[in-house]
């Protein structure tokens, strides 16, 4: 068995995790290969592997570091459907849903087939002739200027609205507790297949995020008198947008596959991140 890591070198702890892991692999005979950049850095030349090698020979990608390490991850895995398992080294983390702690119990129970393995909605994302994919978001923001856009949605060819203000975020369930969220946006149960619609900083009391069904197909256009914006996906890939732009986005045809813990429900998860009061109501 192979396994492919994706590291966030910077962390201060990565050292130790990886030299526990490669420990375990050792014992269990599994291969590791880990991204060329981050074996270079942390000094596993040995380990190093390509992009390409990845996702050609792995059967599981660790994404050991905080969120932004795994949609790294989930944009080198794309469609071809190898489970990601997370293990967080920041702070928050709602898609490393492992602690190093308990990192080795969740890749034994891969090994024995006995954990979960979600399948999370991804959006594609299609500016001019290229085609990007988001497992969180995109968001079309003003650029440099940081003067407010002008911002023209449909769905369905359908007129939804015309927005002025910051920007707009489009996410799946998955990232509707990531930049949404903090735009206010609702947080959506990850197993649902919806998008979601949250302005940035609207110029209007009565602009509110919309959740609307993933079949839908938006369309979201940058009106000719704005200076150029940007388009992020993921926070991994930024594209400048001019104006009279056109961003597409629907869902994508895969999804892509979550290592989640067994043991722990995702309202669990939710309560520990968002640190919700812990009682249960018959303890009151």
């Amino acid at each position: 068995m192979k396994v492919g890591l994706v590291v966030n070198y910077k962390k201060t702890n990565v050292q130790k995790i990886l030299k526990e892991l490669l420990s375990y692999f050792k014992t269990k005979k599994i291969v590791p290969l880990i991204e060329k950049e981050g074996a270079i850095k942390l000094g596993f030349n040995k380990y190093s592997a390509t992009k390409l090698d990845l996702i050609k020979q792995s059967e599981l990608i660790l994404a050991i570091g905080g969120d932004g390490t795994l949609l790294r991850a989930a944009h080198i895995v794309k469609n071809h459907n190898i489970p990601l398992l997370g293990i967080n080294l920041g702070s928050l983390g709602f898609l490393t849903l492992f602690s190093p702690n308990d990192a080795l119990k969740a890749i034994e129970s891969f090994i024995n087939k006995e954990c979960l393995i979600e399948k999370r909605m991804v959006l594609e994302v299609t500016l001019g002739q290229k085609k990007f994919y988001a497992l969180n978001d995109c968001a079309i923001n003003m650029g440099p200027s940081c003067r407010v856009i002008e911002l023209v949605l449909l769905s369905n060819k359908s007129y939804i609205c015309r927005l002025i203000g910051d920007g707009v975020v489009i996410a799946t369930p998955t990232g509707s507790t990531a930049y949404s969220l903090s735009c206010g946006g609702p947080i959506i149960y990850p197993s649902l297949e919806v998008i979601v619609i949250t302005p940035i900083s609207p110029h209007i009391l009565s602009g509110r995020p919309i959740v609307i069904p993933s079949t839908e197909h938006l369309v979201v256009k940058l009106v000719s008198h704005n200076e150029d914006a940007i388009l992020t996906v993921d926070g991994q890939i930024r594209k400048k947008l001019s104006p009279e732009s056109e961003v597409e986005i629907r869902k994508a045809q895969f999804n892509i596959l979550l290592v989640t813990p067994s043991d722990k429900s995702y309202y669990d998860i939710l309560r520990t991140k968002m640190k919700w009061a812990e009682r249960e109501i018959s303890s009151f």
